[in-house]
């Protein structure tokens, strides 16, 4: 479906519930982290032809990591939850950009988180470090089960870090 939304909407709220994606087919949006509050950092700017809100629709309406707001008058084609399987059997290319950008975002989190470790190591007692790795992993892994196995049983950690 195509939606016309107008220069300063926020599309979507960093902390809420979204199940749709879009395809930006004219005008421009940005991408904040913590909009509206004296932490607000621009994360980045997506134009004609880039995908915005597929985490939401991909991971079945897990809150916004972020806040997606109009920076121009935008035409936009929105992809729900029901046009998902059309979408992909008519837009092979478009899937595999899409698919492309989540790999390389996973491997620019990993590598950022990798630095930020390695930071921390070279401040704190490493016993302190192995004890947040644990917790962390349990509330991923924790996080991660309830959405991927419906909380049957708990899946492995999948974020390490080197202590």
């Amino acid at each position: 479906m195509l939606k016309n939304i107008p220069a300063g909407t926020v599309v979507i709220k960093e902390g809420e519930e979204h199940t749709d994606m879009y395809k930006i087919l004219s005008g421009n949006v940005e991408l904040y982290s913590g909009y509206g509050t004296e932490q607000e950092a621009i994360l980045g700017i997506k134009s004609k032809d880039d995908y915005f809100g597929t985490m939401g629709l991909f991971s079945g309406g897990k809150p916004a990591i972020y806040t997606v707001v109009a920076y121009s008058d935008l035409l936009v084609m929105e992809i729900t939850n029901a046009d998902l399987e059309d979408f992909i059997i008519n837009n092979h290319v478009d899937v595999l950009k899409i698919l492309r950008n989540m790999a390389d975002s996973m491997y620019n989190l990993k590598f950022a988180m990798n630095l930020y470790m390695d930071d921390l190591m070279k401040e704190q007692d490493k016993q302190k470090l192995n004890g947040f790795n644990s917790y962390l992993s349990k509330q991923i892994a924790k996080y991660d089960a309830g959405f991927v196995t419906g909380g049957n049983r708990s899946l492995p950690p999948i974020v390490s870090f080197r202590a």
